[in-house]
């Protein structure tokens, strides 16, 4: 708690140990698990040749983006990200419950892996490892499982297998591989994961980044930072479109989604431009197509988009959303993650107190539901 406001970080990461797959791993996949050859700055992991990774897979991040990480992080930093350390971090910051994401671990549902099982196998060993670091957390911390989107039912496993797990708040969904052009999440294979998210009572958790590979690899030096400035929205403005248009939010009406790591700027914009894709003149573009709500009263009645404490635009969001439908998060402990301060930084800005609350605390339980609290 912070000046009286309660706190749910709804979007912050973990910082996995380098041995999670070979002490996780099931033995009959142990020898096709990622091979972790060195790292940088306790954050992301190099790849020696492996099944994931064929010719290697070295880090893309050049020293500068590390710059003063062990002076903001100490002990967390030096401890290599321990449960006790992040916990002290929260109750420095006043923030009651961390939501993570993985960092390291999304190698899981890498698209360099092309057989399912292994990636399945890998999913598993993630959520293991995952639950145990959170076990001891009194439900502070929880976080966000994995599931391969290979196979579906493979996907239905292993959320039925975990969704009972007090530690898992959501089901990440990042995106598809280097092998997944024309898929689409209204392709009728996912229904049946939708069906279960909605009876699970678990939210589907849409984390941007992935074409930042796919689609700008080849933005070297400063212009990496055009990359990163464009695929987190860009991600995240395809899968809700894909939700939207393709009938998955009319058809799933008890199916709750999050968007991340993108900032809220864009969403004004994207529900605006979306709805004059639906009525009125651009609605030509649907061939035919109607959809009985606007995108946008579908996005307010299903949907949550995380904010950061310090974005431009995050006043004009807040006011076109009237505080609601949007999340805080931390992006704890990255590199660039507003730390320390956010929390405060957050609650310096010119918003009115009933926003910071629901942003702060009701937003984030509206989305994840009584899980996040504890109930089950």
């Amino acid at each position: 708690m912070r000046n009286g406001f309660r706190v749910i970080d709804g979007d912050g990461h973990m910082q996995e140990p380098m041995d999670i797959w070979e002490k996780n791993t099931e033995p009959a996949y142990r020898d096709r698990i990622p091979k972790i050859t060195g790292h940088h700055y306790r954050y992301l992991f190099d790849y020696g040749p492996c099944e994931p990774f064929p010719e290697g897979h070295p880090n893309p991040l050049g020293d500068a983006v590390y710059i003063g990480v062990e002076e903001r992080y100490g002990e967390a930093w030096r401890s290599w990200w321990s449960l006790p350390s992040r916990i002290r971090h929260m109750d420095q910051e006043g923030v009651d419950i961390q939501i993570c994401f993985p960092t390291n671990g999304s190698v899981a549902t890498s698209g360099t892996i092309k057989d399912f099982k292994l990636q399945a196998a890998l999913v598993r060993a993630y959520n293991n490892w995952a639950t145990d670091f959170c076990r001891d957390s009194s439900g502070r911390v929880q976080f966000v499982a994995q599931v391969t989107l290979k196979d579906v039912d493979e996907a239905a496993n292993e959320v039925r297998r975990i969704a009972s797990h007090p530690e898992v708040a959501a089901i990440m969904l990042m995106g598809f591989g280097d092998d997944g052009a024309g898929q689409h999440w209204c392709d009728t294979e996912f229904d049946a994961l939708w069906e279960l998210f909605q009876e699970q009572d678990l939210v589907a958790a849409f984390h941007g980044g992935g074409s930042q590979q796919r689609l700008f690899s080849d933005y070297k030096g400063p212009l990496y930072a055009v990359s990163h400035a464009i695929s987190f929205p860009v991600d995240c403005m395809l899968s809700l479109g894909d939700l939207v248009f393709g009938d998955v939010l009319e058809r799933f009406p008890g199916l709750r989604c999050g968007f991340y790591e993108a900032n809220a700027g864009w969403l004004p914009y994207w529900l605006a431009r979306m709805d004059d894709h639906s009525v009125g003149r651009q609605a030509r573009f649907m061939h035919g197509h109607s959809l009985p709500l606007k995108p946008s009263e579908y996005f307010l009645r299903q949907c949550f988009v995380a904010c950061d404490a310090d974005e431009g635009t995050l006043p004009f969001v807040v006011d076109y959303l009237n505080g609601d439908n949007l999340i805080f998060n931390t992006d704890y402990p990255h590199p660039d993650a507003p730390f320390p301060g956010s929390v405060d930084e957050f609650l310096g800005r010119p918003l009115a107190e009933s926003a910071k609350r629901k942003i702060l605390w009701d937003n984030s339980v509206a989305l994840y539901g009584e899980r996040v609290l504890g109930a089950k």
